[in-house]
C-alpha cells in the first residue's frame, strides 16, 4: 500500500518561507511497516495530477481549503480516495466530506492506524473521531518524509498543545478545548539535539500555558547552545524571571499576537 501526503498552498504556487509540516511527520511515525509514504508540499513543488498511490491524505487549514478541494476533486475523479484532516475539516466536517472520502476530526495520532486499515480493506469512508487525547510523552516524529525538500532552515518542534486563554477569535481553544498537554522537557531537548539545526521554532500556539513547565523546558535547552523562537502571550513580559530564563536558553525571537 502506498500513501501520499499532500500539503496544499493558498494559491497553488510556491512559497519561499515554507516550514516542515509536522502533522505529516506525526502520521509517518504512526504508519506501520509495509506502507510506503511520500509527501508533496505544494508550497515547494507541483502536485502531480497523475499520482500512482492508494490513498491521498491532506492537511487543510481554512485558508487552503479552496485549493485542497480543487486537488481532492482531481484525485477522486481518477479513482484515488482522499482523507482530510486538520483545523478546517475538524470545524466543518460535513463541508469537507463533500470533497473527500473520509474526514479525520481532531488530533490524528489515534485515528491514523484505523484509517489506514479501512483504506487497505476498501472500506474507507465517513467521519473518523476519537475523543481521547493522545499522550504527548513518547511522541514520535518521522522527518524522513521531508528529506530532499528545500524547507526553511528553522526546524519546527512542538512542546505542547492547547492554550489557557479562550479568545473568541482564535481557533486553538475551539480545537483543543481546555486540554493543556506538554511533552517531557527532556524528550524535547533530545529531539532538538538530534536535529542538529542552528535555529529551532517551538510551534506551540502559546508556550506559556504553564509557566513552571516552560521554565523546565528552558533549563533543558540551555546546555544545547541552540537559538530558538516561539509564540507567546504578551503577559510573559511582566515576569523578569521567565524573560531571563528565555534569554539564557537561547531564545532570540518571540511572536506575540495583539488581536485582543
Amino acid at each position: 500500500m502506498k500513501v501520499t501526503f499532500v500539503r496544499p498552498s493558498i494559491t497553488g504556487r510556491r512559497s519561499f518561507d515554507a516550514m516542515e509540516p509536522l502533522a505529516f511527520a506525526v502520521l509517518a511515525a504512526q504508519t506501520p511497516p509495509g506502507v510506503d509514504v511520500e509527501l508533496f508540499d505544494e508550497r515547494l513543488e507541483p502536485v502531480p495530477e497523475e499520482l500512482e498511490t492508494d490513498l491521498v491524505a491532506m492537511t487543510v487549514e481554512t485558508y487552503t481549503a479552496r485549493r485542497a478541494y480543487q486537488l481532492a476533486n482531481g484525485f477522486r475523479r481518477r479513482g484515488v480516495p482522499v482523507v482530510m484532516g486538520g483545523y478546517h475539516p475538524t470545524f466543518l466536517p460535513d463541508e469537507a466530506l463533500r470533497y473527500a472520502d473520509a474526514v479525520a476530526i481532531g488530533d490524528g495520532e489515534l485515528l491514523w492506524p484505523r484509517i489506514l486499515a479501512d483504506a487497505a480493506r476498501g472500506q474507507l469512508g465517513g467521519l473518523y473521531r476519537d475523543d481521547r487525547l493522545p499522550d504527548l510523552a513518547g511522541a514520535r516524529y518521522d522527518r524522513d518524509v521531508f528529506r530532499g525538500k528545500r524547507y526553511a532552515a528553522a526546524a519546527p518542534v512542538q512542546y505542547g498543545r492547547g492554550c489557557k486563554y479562550a479568545c473568541d477569535f482564535c481557533s486553538i481553544r475551539a480545537f483543543y478545548g481546555s486540554s493543556l498537554r506538554q511533552r517531557p522537557a527532556g524528550e524535547v531537548a533530545e529531539e532538538v539535539a538530534a536535529l542538529g539545526r542552528r535555529f529551532v521554532l517551538v510551534v506551540d500556539d502559546n508556550l506559556f500555558v504553564d509557566v513552571p513547565r516552560a521554565l523546565e523546558l528552558f533549563r533543558a535547552l540551555e546546555p544545547l547552545g541552540v537559538r530558538w523562537g516561539c509564540q507567546v502571550s504578551v503577559d510573559v513580559a511582566s515576569d523578569d524571571t521567565v524573560m531571563e530564563a528565555m534569554e539564557r536558553s537561547g531564545c532570540i525571537a518571540a511572536l506575540i499576537g495583539f488581536e485582543s
